[in-house]
């Protein structure tokens, strides 16, 4: 096997395991975890140029995503230089750091917790949503919560599945033609001992770009908003966040289109709908997965004074909840195989 192959095989490995990790263990420990960090990080930083009352400028929202993207790239960097000294611990280390990048798991449980509660009681249902969405849920009809909920899943498929793990591969994949192209020597920690070998470098830039993927969309999640007070100051996170999603919320958009013909819902439905409804979001990119998925389901999802997407087919019954989760799992699934197809093609042709 060529270093190329064997490059490839080994990014296949470490991003196998983090998804076993992600779908068995679920997140790590809060007091682990890295988005937890960064949260934490985002509200000081943002606290302290609060505080030095420059909080409106832009500059200090560019300044505050460079500080994180930097701070948390050099802190997985150190991690895994410090687990490369042994193989097995370096694919560990790596597969553990770059679980915590995505969430599989997390989004579908948090979503069928919502369908659970719809059964028992209404005000929990309004509770569990709320933990979801951003928008006041006490006042929400059992429609509205039916739809948030879809909403919700269908949009996070972009955002904590699809576009970490694209990115994942892309960079895993540049590392691999960067090493062969550009003849990069090893680089050593002390005399005699090798910090990377050619078969690590893939997956130090996977998880790398893991979590700049992860910084940034957590940024956005935190101080992309229109309000007074993170207008300016999210304003290049958000633009930032816009940018990196604008490919993979389109592919995503596919992958909904091709896993409803999967699944015999209405694949046709849902590319009309996708083509026609997906830029009546105010995000450039969050419409693709969910009017596809509306469309699939042939459901209308509202978010009053927002958006409507789709045409109301069918009720927005706790079912369809469960139809979402199976689309959710099923894009997820022809996504992983995609990707891995196009790895292992790499692998036998290079």
């Amino acid at each position: 096997m060529n270093e190329e192959k064997a490059m490839g095989t080994e990014l296949l490995i470490v991003i196998f395991i983090s998804i076993l990790i992600d779908l068995t263990v679920g997140e790590l420990p809060p007091s682990l975890h890295p988005v937890v960090w960064m949260g934490k990080g985002i509200y000081k930083i943002k606290t302290f140029l609060t505080n030095t009352h420059r909080n409106k400028s832009r500059l200090n929202g560019f300044i505050m995503a460079i500080i994180l993207i930097i701070g948390f790239n050099l802190l997985f960097l150190i991690i895994l230089t410090l687990s490369s000294v042994n193989h097995v611990l370096y694919i560990l280390v790596a597969s553990i750091l770059l679980s915590s990048t995505f969430a599989i798991k997390s989004l579908i449980s948090s979503v069928n917790s919502v369908y659970q509660s719809l059964s028992k009681d209404l005000e929990k249902a309004r509770k569990s949503i709320s933990l979801l969405v951003s928008r006041d849920t006490s006042q929400l009809s059992e429609r509205e919560v039916i739809s948030a909920a879809i909403e919700t899943l269908t949009e996070n498929i972009t955002d904590s599945i699809v576009s970490p793990l694209f990115y994942i591969f892309l960079f895993g994949f540049l590392g691999i033609l960067g090493w062969n192209w550009l003849n990069i020597p090893t680089t050593t920690l002390w005399p005699g001992e090798a910090l990377f070998t050619g078969y690590q470098i893939p997956v130090l830039l996977g998880v790398l770009a893991g979590v700049s993927y992860r910084v940034v969309n957590t940024l956005d999640a935190m101080v992309g908003y229109k309000d007074p007070q993170n207008l300016n100051i999210g304003w290049f996170s958000a633009r930032l966040d816009d940018l990196l999603n604008y490919v993979p919320a389109r592919v995503t958009g596919f992958f909904v289109v091709l896993s409803a013909s999967l699944l015999g819902q209405d694949y046709k439905c849902a590319w009309r709908v996708m083509m026609a409804d997906a830029q009546n979001t105010p995000s450039p990119n969050s419409g693709y997965s969910m009017a596809a998925a509306a469309g699939a389901l042939g459901v209308q999802l509202i978010k009053p004074g927002v958006y409507t997407l789709g045409h109301p087919k069918n009720d927005l019954k706790p079912e369809m909840i469960k139809e979402a989760i199976k689309l959710a799992k099923m894009v997820t699934f022809t996504f992983l195989m995609c990707m891995v197809m196009l790895t292992l093609i790499f692998i036998v042709f290079c």
